[in-house]
């Protein structure tokens, strides 16, 4: 019984003296930084074979301040003793200025007798600012310097002329197609017929009174061919646009042409009459409407024979003005005749006293 006791404790003893064999080292590849700035933070264990050690798990930080950038897996080896050589490496910055002190880095072991901790050492890190202030300033902060002019290249200006171009052009085009929308021609009008007016318009007014289109009902087609061919009759008499024009434009156009008052108000009943007919729906009488065609008849030959008095007036003012000038001319030739004849016998008689 004794022996088994010594035998046990002989193995208790060599199983808590094998552990002693871990050692873990902590570096760091800089030992100061600026911010922003990064540093290696690397871990060497070396551990016996046949022991299973627990290794911390950092994910965002080591510490407040010291952020973990990355990190790389466990990577495993032996020496030549044949231990275990266990690295891990770190990629670690940090924005805050100040002094850290990054504490052991530490594994377990799970003995029989409890948890047990190897530890590194501590590993000092200092986080500096960039120092922005020049050598001779005497620690004298300076404004932000502004932003330094730099010449323009032509590879700069280029796209500027072209649009500058592209604007001008199209500024130029709009110019012109306002200016050619502004003089747009006035649409022509009806050409010149090959018969006189008055007879045409007079042969039209014979047709619309054969139609008999009042009588049938059809009072405002009645008007209507009425008033078409009287403004026709008009826009050749007097070279107005009355086929464009409404009643009352066309009696404005119509002051101071050679038109007689009576006539006048015949055009303008005619006019007026077919207005109520076509837009008011006005049903004139039996008496009204032949009377309608029987002044549109009368219009014309009216106006037409006021013409044809004034040409025949102003044909025979040209032919009194005609012999007038024959009768002067004539005297002319019969003075300029006696004028050579006293010339002639001058010289007959001068040769003669020679």
């Amino acid at each position: 019984m004794r022996r088994l006791l010594l035998f046990i404790l002989t193995i208790s003893i060599c199983a808590s003296a094998h552990p002693q064999d871990v050692t873990v080292e902590a570096s760091l590849d800089s030992s100061l930084i600026y911010i922003g700035d990064r540093a290696q933070y690397s871990i060497k264990v070396k551990q016996p074979d046949d022991i299973h050690l627990i290794m911390p798990e950092y994910r965002d930080t080591i510490i407040s301040n010291i952020e973990i950038l990355s990190q790389t897996a466990v990577d495993t080896s032996r020496d030549s003793d044949g231990d275990l050589i266990l690295r891990k490496k770190y990629n670690i910055t940090s924005f805050d200025t100040g002094f850290y002190q990054i504490p052991p880095y530490y594994l377990e072991y799970q003995s029989p007798g409890g948890k047990k901790r190897f530890y590194s050492d501590y590993q000092p890190l200092r986080v500096r600012r960039v120092d922005i202030t020049p050598p001779d300033s005497a620690d004298v902060i300076f404004d932000i310097k502004g932003p330094e002019k730099v010449g323009y290249t032509a590879g700069d200006i280029f796209p500027w002329v072209l649009l500058a171009a592209g604007i001008a052009i199209a500024g130029w085009l709009l110019y012109k197609y306002m200016q050619r929308r502004g003089k747009k021609e006035e649409p022509e009008g009806p050409k010149m017929p090959d018969e006189p007016i008055h007879i045409i318009s007079l042969r039209e007014l014979d047709k619309l009174e054969k139609k008999r289109l009042w009588q049938a009902g059809k009072i405002k087609e009645y008007y209507s061919l009425l008033t078409e061919i009287i403004r026709y009759y008009l826009e050749i008499r007097y070279g107005i646009r009355a086929l464009e024009m409404t009643s009352e434009e066309i009696i404005d156009a119509l002051d101071g042409k050679d038109i007689n008052e009576g006539d006048m108000t015949l055009l303008n009943n005619i006019l007026r009459n077919a207005d109520l007919s076509k837009f008011a729906r006005y049903t004139h009488d039996a008496e009204s409407n032949t009377a309608a065609l029987d002044n549109a008849r009368t219009f014309v030959s009216n106006t037409y024979m006021m013409a044809e008095d004034r040409d025949k007036e102003d044909g025979s003012q040209n032919a009194a003005g005609n012999r007038d000038e024959t009768k002067a001319q004539q005297d002319v030739t019969d003075t300029d005749k006696d004028s050579r004849k006293n010339n002639v016998a001058e010289d007959r008689k001068d040769n003669g006293d020679e």
